[in-house]
């Protein structure tokens, strides 16, 4: 029986998945995004997923000009999440993320006074890197240039804005070290 709804959860998950491989995306195998999530306004070209990743429902995930996505493999991603590149983002292998969960690997630009913000495009953007083994608290924010060590977790409701090492366990806006794993 439970690998009978294993089985169902990978068929469902494949259908949902046509569009974003219609568009791109390189699922790997049993990989799986849920329901609701944006294929018709995003850019989805350079999203590679590794095998036994799950993605929840309503993602927004984008590439912007030649931004790039990797996924790794064993990797669970919540409801709701943001992942958005134009330069590049790499999660490692078995990470968790909680839900409403962005990534961000570049602002919006807003340099020109006399131009609306929503008219000046974004920024180049830095990589994101996302070690093996991390866990991600909801409603958290990683923002363009942070590298993330090994086994980090990061605290709920967190914003953080500069790279940490492994096994630290972070928290506040801006995050900081709260203690070591």
């Amino acid at each position: 029986m439970k690998n009978f709804k294993k089985l169902i959860i990978i068929f469902v998950g494949f259908i949902f998945s046509i569009p974003a491989r219609l568009r791109g995306v390189k699922f790997g195998k049993n990989s799986v995004i849920g329901p609701g999530y944006d294929f018709l306004l995003n850019q989805m070209k350079n999203i590679y997923i590794s095998d036994n990743v799950t993605i929840g429902k309503n993602a927004w995930i984008q590439t912007i000009s030649k931004g790039e996505i990797i996924i790794g493999s064993g990797t669970n991603i919540g409801r709701n999440v943001t992942i958005s590149s134009k330069k590049s983002i790499d999660i490692g292998k078995n990470c968790l993320f909680s839900y409403n969960v962005s990534l961000l690997d570049h602002n919006h630009s807003f340099k020109d006074r006399n131009t609306p913000i929503i008219y000046q495009g974004v920024t180049t953007g830095k990589k994101i890197v996302i070690g093996d083994g991390c866990f991600i608290g909801a409603h958290s924010f990683i923002l363009p240039g942070v590298c993330l060590g090994n086994n980090v977790v990061v605290g709920a409701n967190s914003v953080v804005t500069k790279s940490f090492p492994n096994f630290g366990v972070i928290a506040g806006n801006p995050a900081k070290i709260i203690k070591m794993r």
